[in-house]
């Protein structure tokens, strides 16, 4: 790889041929959304996104306050916060939406294309940066592009023993060391994964050339991604840390210009790190909210269970390590793709309850080691093998087949999608299981009752009213009204378990009316809506409430305003 390091050559063919690559890999990860707007039809109204609708809306309730706000405040809890939160990335969609009108839903699919055209760009570059020889590079690319676990295996496991679901599901949808997902339902995962792969190779330039204007760069790159994410700021600094031990190791002095390049980096990029640790101890309600994360139960996959979660490639970059070869033979690119990859097998598993994030942008790495793997490793056992065959055809064919062993999982992925986007469109009418919270999940679709009375309330509303419904249609009541919502997200909802299990209470007809107008009283609820999924939890008529008002009526679905005598009793 020495050989490989010091320039980087990319011919108009290579971009004509990325550029096609950016075009189908959109276009298959579109196809999912197209099938479900197909499906909605004229009685349904899809919600514009295909997987993990929970936390896509506490984004989208950021971008609709940061339509006139510079700091949002948190509004999927009834409980007042002090505006704090920024994050750039819904900043900025959120002052698109102000002047354009797109709605989220458009704002989104243009945000996942360009984020997927973007990551594209910043992978190849990188790969660039590593192997001049074009095979090694596009293999690189393809590898950190397309790249999946074994999480298929799950799925088979489930098939053989007839079980209701796969065992160990987070080794089959975490999204964030999988390109191809979050491509395809994860666009601040995608850009995220971009930036951190900018960043390390601004880190990578500035060691070999020894100027720091690269670490400027970089510091610059790195603040953006702070900016939207900034708890990938321990990624940074944890690779760049190690690099520099590495460093130190092998010239047996220390590493004074890595450490000028960190200091630039971490000066510039730390204070929206710095901000995020701000809110939790500003605010109670904030502090309170980011204390729930436990909730998700989103843990790194256990140490024995990365093989089946990172897959081949992560066991074929493990495979290209040399254990053997000399420090003092280690060149500086050599070094940072080690320090790279290794340091995450610390960060993953750091005591902090957004661990499984800091799996970002491994893919990367992985894909160029694996690369290495593949020539240093396999090849040479295949040319003893097949020793009439070319050195040529043998390293398509070995790449080929590399690459067909690690898509089956994301091929799962996207056919699940459609299984999935049928269910949830069938349940459109009558959602399933609205006493698990975990059936919000699934409301990919709402009834286009439902969907009138949300824009209806946008309507009356002010950003102080709040909204009691259950979860699966509260999560939807900030991003499409603007009001609070009573219950709305696992972690953004304080006390979520508690708030959960009122709502549960207050539709359910043993409930005395006392009960139920002290808690409205209590959180000062100002709007009720009552859906078929509220209707599911007990029978309770709220017609028939003295302290409700019916303001909309659509098919199954009614709004009712809580009435001041009731606010004030």
């Amino acid at each position: 790889m020495a050989n490989e390091v010091t320039r980087s050559t990319t011919s108009r063919r290579d971009w004509l041929y990325l550029s096609i690559f950016i075009v189908v890999l959109l276009a298959i990860t579109a196809i999912p959304y197209f099938y479900a707007q197909r499906l909605a039809g004229a009685d349904k109204h899809f919600m514009g996104i295909v997987f993990n609708i929970p936390d896509h809306f506490q984004y989208f309730s950021w971008m609709r306050e940061s339509q006139t706000k510079f700091l949002v405040p948190n509004q999927l809890t009834p409980e007042y916060s002090t505006p704090l939160l920024f994050n750039l990335l819904w900043w900025v969609l959120g002052r698109i939406d102000s002047v354009t009108h797109l709605g989220y839903a458009n704002l989104y699919q243009i945000t996942r294309l360009v984020a997927g055209a973007f990551a594209a760009f910043s992978v190849f570059w990188f790969c660039g940066l590593i192997f001049t020889n074009r095979a090694k590079r596009w293999t690189a690319f393809l590898i950190a592009m397309l790249a999946s676990g074994l999480g298929w295996v799950m799925i088979v496991v489930k098939f053989l023993t007839k079980a209701d679901n796969a065992p160990f599901p987070f080794t089959i949808y975490t999204s964030e060391p999988n390109s191809f997902f979050t491509v395809m339902s994860f666009p601040h995962f995608t850009i995220a994964t971009a930036l951190i792969t900018l960043v390390f190779g601004m880190v990578l330039l500035a060691q070999r050339t020894q100027k720091l204007r690269y670490a400027w760069y970089g510091a610059i790159i790195c603040l953006i991604l702070t900016l939207q994410h900034s708890y990938d700021f321990f990624t940074i600094c944890g690779v760049i840390a190690m690099y520099g031990l590495f460093l130190w190791i092998r010239d047996r002095k220390f590493p004074l210009y890595i450490l000028k390049v960190g200091i630039i980096i971490v000066i510039v990029a730390v204070w929206p790190a710095l901000q995020a640790f701000y809110i939790t101890t500003a605010d109670a309600v904030w502090k309170g909210v980011l204390s729930q994360f436990d909730n998700a139960g989103a843990w790194t996959p256990a140490p024995y269970l990365l093989p089946i979660l990172m897959g081949i490639a992560w066991l074929l970059a493990i495979w290209s390590i040399k254990i053997r070869m000399p420090w003092k033979d280690r060149d500086d690119t050599h070094l940072f793709l080690l320090a790279w990859f290794l340091s995450h097998f610390i960060l993953i598993y750091l005591p902090l309850n957004f661990q499984i994030h800091l799996l970002s942008g491994w893919q990367v790495v992985i894909g160029v080691l694996a690369t290495i793997g593949l020539y240093t490793r396999v090849l040479p056992l295949l040319q003893r093998m097949f020793k009439n065959t070319s050195p040529a055809r043998l390293a398509l064919i070995a790449t080929v087949i590399l690459l067909v062993l690690v898509v089956p999982t994301n091929l799962y992925l996207v056919g699940q999608r459609f299984l999935d986007i049928k269910r949830a469109s069938e349940q459109a009418e009558i959602p399933d299981d609205p006493t698990s919270p975990s059936a919000s999940d699934n409301r990919l679709f709402i009834s286009n009752g439902e969907y009138s009375a949300l824009k209806y309330l946008e309507t009356q509303v002010k950003s102080d009213d709040v909204v009691l419904a259950n979860l699966g249609m509260g999560q939807f009541v900030p991003a499409i009204t603007g009001a609070r919502t009573f219950i709305g997200h696992w972690a953004q909802t304080l006390k979520f378990k508690d708030k959960f299990a009122m709502v549960q209470t207050f539709y359910n007809e043993a409930t005395p009316d006392a009960d139920r107008q002290a808690l409205l009283n209590t959180y000062k609820v100002t709007y009720l809506i009552y859906s078929p999924e509220e209707a599911q939890l007990g029978k309770f008529d709220p017609s028939k409430a003295s302290y409700l008002q019916q303001v909309f009526d659509e098919g199954n679905v009614k709004v009712y305003k809580v009435t001041t005598q009731a606010a004030s009793s």
